[in-house]
This record gives C-alpha cells, sequence and structure tokens, in this order.
C-alpha cells in the first residue's frame, strides 16, 4: 500500500467549509492489476482511453526481408564451400626416427674336419666341427664317384653330424658340408670320401633233412626200426606201459618189453668197441667195419643203402667243439649249427648238414655221420640216436643218467605224444675260447 504521507492534501474551495481528510483505498483485488499499469508518457496519444500499437512502414519491411534473403544465400554458400572457407587443421607430421644403420650381415665359416664313415651297408656317417656362431643351418652336398655334387639335404644351426641313409652297399661317395645364412653361403668344406661296406656273403641255405622213413603208427619208430626191434608197426605203445616205442628205443629201452627191460638185455642189439677208445650198440642186423686197425675210421653198413661214417679227428690245439668246426667248414655260419647231448651227458653239436654229430674227446674229436646214399626218406633216424645215446668214450667224463634225463635229449621222441619229436637248440654266436674237454658248448 502507498505512503499516505506522500499523497497532497485538497485544497478547499472557497466558501466550503472544511472536509476531513479522507483516504481511499484500492481494492485489494485491483490491487495487482494497478501495479502494473503503465502511465503514458507526455506526448503519447490516447484513443479512446485503449492504447494503439505503432505502425510499421513499408520501407522497414523490404529492408527486413532483403536482410533475411542476404542472409540465408550467405549461410547457403558458407555451407557448401566450408571446406575451403574453414579448412580442418593438419595434424603435425611425426618424425620417424631411422633405426641405426646395422652392418651387414656376412657369410659364416666354412666348417672343417669333414670325416666320413661306413659301418654297415646301409649307411654312411658324417662329421664336422662347426666353426661359426652365426650360420642359420648347413647344406650337404653328395656326388657318387667322380660325378658333380648336389645337394642331398638340409640341417638347423650347430648340426655337427649326419647320417646317410639312401646310399647303396658297395658304392663311393663323395661329401661336403657348407654352411649358410642371410649373407649368403660359405665356402665348401674340405671333401670326405666313403666307400660304404659290401652285404655279407649270403649264408649257405641250411639243408633240410628229408622225411622221415614211413611210421605207419606215428610212433617215432619207422616200420622198418620196428622190424629190427620186434616192435608192433601197427601199436605205438607196443608194451602198453604208457611210453612210446620210438620213446623207449631211445633211451635203449626195449618197446616190447616192461621196464627197465633194456635193448642190450634182450639181445635186440649188439655193442660193439674199438681199440682206440669207443663203445656203442647197433641193430643185430647191422655190420662195422673197421676202415683203420685201431677204430679212427669205420663204417657201419645197414640193411639198405644207408651207411654211418665214423672218424676220429685230431684237435691238437684242443679248439672248443665249435671253433673246430668252424675252422674246418669256414663256409658255414654259427647260428646253422645245433647244440647236442647224448643220454650219457656228453655236449657237441650237429653240424650244418644236420646229419652229422660231432663230440670233443680230448685232443680228438668223435665225428659219426649219416649217409643217405641217395634214399628220399630218413629210414633210421631213431636207430641213429640209439647209437649215439649209447656212446662211451673212454677217459671222457660222464653225467649221471639221472641229471641227463631231466631234460628232453634232442631228436627224442615225447613220452605220451604221439608224432612229436624233441629238436636240439640252435648256437647263436661263436665260442670265444675253450678246450675240447669242456663239456659245457658257450652259445
Amino acid at each position: 500500500m502507498p505512503d499516505v504521507s506522500s499523497i497532497p492534501a485538497t485544497n478547499p474551495t472557497p466558501n466550503s467549509a472544511p472536509r476531513e481528510l479522507e483516504i481511499h483505498v484500492i481494492p485489494d483485488k485491483y490491487y495487482g492489476a494497478a501495479l502494473k499499469a503503465k502511465i503514458p508518457e507526455a506526448g503519447q496519444q490516447a484513443s479512446n482511453g485503449l492504447d494503439q500499437p505503432p505502425s510499421h512502414s513499408p520501407g522497414l519491411i523490404l529492408v527486413l526481408v532483403i536482410a533475411f534473403v542476404l542472409l540465408a544465400t550467405g549461410g547457403a554458400a558458407a555451407y557448401l564451400f566450408r571446406d575451403s572457407l574453414f579448412p580442418k587443421p593438419k595434424a603435425p607430421v611425426q618424425q620417424v626416427q631411422q633405426p641405426p644403420e646395422q652392418p651387414p650381415i656376412t657369410a659364416p665359416e666354412p666348417p672343417g674336419q669333414l670325416a666320413v664313415t661306413s659301418t654297415n651297408p646301409q649307411s654312411a656317417n658324417l662329421t664336422w666341427v662347426d666353426y661359426s656362431n652365426t650360420e642359420s643351418g648347413f647344406r650337404i652336398d653328395r656326388a657318387e664317384g667322380t660325378a658333380d655334387f648336389s645337394e642331398l639335404t638340409g640341417l638347423p644351426p650347430n648340426s655337427l653330424s649326419y647320417v646317410d641313409v639312401s646310399v647303396l652297399p658297395s658304392k663311393t661317395y663323395r661329401y661336403r658340408v657348407i654352411a649358410r645364412n642371410a649373407g649368403g653361403d660359405s665356402a665348401p668344406s674340405s671333401e670326405a670320401v666313403v666307400t660304404v661296406q659290401s652285404p655279407p656273403p649270403a649264408a649257405p641255405p641250411a639243408p633240410k633233412l628229408p622225411p622221415a622213413g614211413l611210421d605207419t603208427d606215428s610212433d617215432g619208430l619207422t616200420d622198418l626200426e620196428e622190424a629190427m626191434l620186434n616192435s608192433d608197426p601197427k601199436n605205438p605203445d607196443t608194451d602198453s606201459d604208457g611210453f612210446l616205442d620210438g620213446n623207449e628205443a631211445f633211451h635203449l629201452y626195449n618197446p616190447n618189453g616192461r621196464a627197465p627191460a633194456r635193448l642190450l638185455d634182450a639181445k635186440l642189439v649188439k655193442q660193439v668197441d674199438a681199440p682206440i677208445g669207443w663203445v656203442f650198440q647197433l641193430p643185430n642186423a647191422w655190420n662195422v667195419e673197421l676202415t683203420s686197425p685201431d677204430g679212427s675210421k669205420a663204417t657201419i653198413k645197414t640193411i639198405g643203402k644207408e651207411t654211418f661214417k665214423l672218424t676220429v679227428e685230431e684237435n691238437p690245439k684242443q679248439l672248443s667243439m665249435l671253433n673246430w668246426y668252424l675252422s674246418r667248414n669256414p663256409e658255414v655260419k654259427p647260428e646253422q649249427v645245433l647244440k647236442y647231448k647224448t643220454k650219457r651227458g656228453y655236449e657237441g653239436i650237429i653240424g650244418a648238414d644236420l646229419l652229422t654229430r660231432y663230440l670233443p674227446w680230448g685232443d680228438r674229436i668223435f665225428v659219426l655221420s649219416y649217409d643217405l646214399a641217395g634214399e628220399p626218406f630218413i629210414n633210421y633216424q631213431t636207430l641213429f640216436s640209439l647209437m649215439m645215446n649209447s656212446l662211451e668214450l673212454r677217459g671222457l667224463p660222464q653225467v649221471s643218467p639221472a641229471i641227463v634225463s631231466s631234460s628232453p635229449l634232442p631228436f627224442e621222441p615225447a613220452a605220451t605224444t604221439t608224432g612229436v619229436i624233441t629238436q636240439p637248440e640252435a648256437v647263436t654266436s661263436t665260442e670265444s675260447s675253450g678246450a675240447a674237454t669242456s663239456t659245457t658248448l658257450t652259445p
């Protein structure tokens, strides 16, 4: 509310009585409108008590239109040519720091002391010394005979050897080794020459024995042997004692008599000896002819074409049995020889022909060989074993029969299995030393 002290008092008119001072107050509902009311300045015209808007002249409107057109045209041009009018600032050029200049790479030092050997027909072994520490690898060159070198293979750095398995037996090759890196190849090493080993001569094939003669009952005795020993060729166990006839005859027992009936007691075989000191049994129908008076040479004749040759050979150096045999038969390989043991415990060998037995006897060698005389069958194989199992060489220690019988002997028919015959063991390597009187054959 306005300060009433600021409102001037109304002067009384003449002849009028003085009136009390009246204070007029604006109603509250008009108070706000009064505050907003503007008092027209001097010279301002009012019409009907209402304010009139000022009038605009046509020139002003034209100026405004032209200004708008100019602004729009300038804005469009500025937009279209913005890249030229307002170019983007260029990124500052960064200076690239150049790495320090490296020295040029040089080729590595050549390898040295190249050597090549051949220890078998399938390979050549190369070795060399690496004199460089900058190589990235090696190159192996090879030439056959006098031909030009060609690259054989590449190897990683620090290699010191190589095995060439592409060689051929008996061929001669030249080798050289070259170190290499990004700077190039080194000078080649000195050449090395090798002749690859030749293959060993092929061992002569071991002869195969012809089949055994007719054995109707498969008891280990051929029908011809059964006739000489008085056993039944159609019954594998003639005396029904649980042992095959061939097994009994092999161990010097009578196949047609209860154990311990022996062939010698039954007079189915006879015993022969010679002044030199050998003794053995053979069928009654066979005969022995001493070719030399002392019996160092003899022939045993059967009832057919087949014969047995007996000799006593000298062994003054007392070589081992196997070494003595190989020295007499250089074409034979040790693996073609079989170990052999008799019933009396004498140990020796069976030769590569599979038909000859050799036993060491002091400074001599006892030899008994089966001569087939062209026969297509072996008719007396068990009788051959019978003679060897009964053999006694005087002066040579014997092994107890009980010890020998604990293991099967060579060519021994099985005790209960029809047709089965034990085979001797093969020798796998040569003895290095040993006397001929030794009863042990070292494989």
